[in-house]
């Protein structure tokens, strides 16, 4: 009879472990883990007040300094001098610069933030 009481007693705190365990988990990814909106963090319009849109990749990027060589459309050079870009959810700044050509890239469209 004590050793079935040992067994029975070990088995009822093992389940209690896991009752709390799993409700400990379920209140921290509710309340504490931040909820995915579907829609990435956009920098600021004072860090990027730009957006730059590829139409043939549908690539988004935003920038604060760019300059523009070219007057025609589908021939200009766009040169952005660091810029933000959509990696996975979130957009993550690159200092470097980036030269986007119409002849390679498709038609490019530049437009103020906010």
């Amino acid at each position: 009879m004590g050793l079935i009481k040992v067994i029975i007693g070990g088995v009822l705190v093992l389940v209690l472990i896991v009752v709390i365990g799993w409700v400990g988990l379920n209140v921290w990814s509710c309340v504490m883990d931040k909820p995915t909106t579907g829609q990435p963090d956009m920098p600021e319009v004072k860090e990027a007040s730009h957006s730059v849109y590829i139409e043939n990749t549908g690539n988004l990027l935003l920038t604060n300094d760019y300059e523009v060589m070219g007057d025609e459309a589908g021939s200009r050079v766009f040169i952005l001098h660091g810029f933000w870009e959509l990696t996975g959810q979130d957009f993550k700044y690159k200092s470097g610069d980036i030269v986007l050509d119409e002849n390679i890239f498709g038609e490019i469209t530049i437009k103020r933030r906010g």
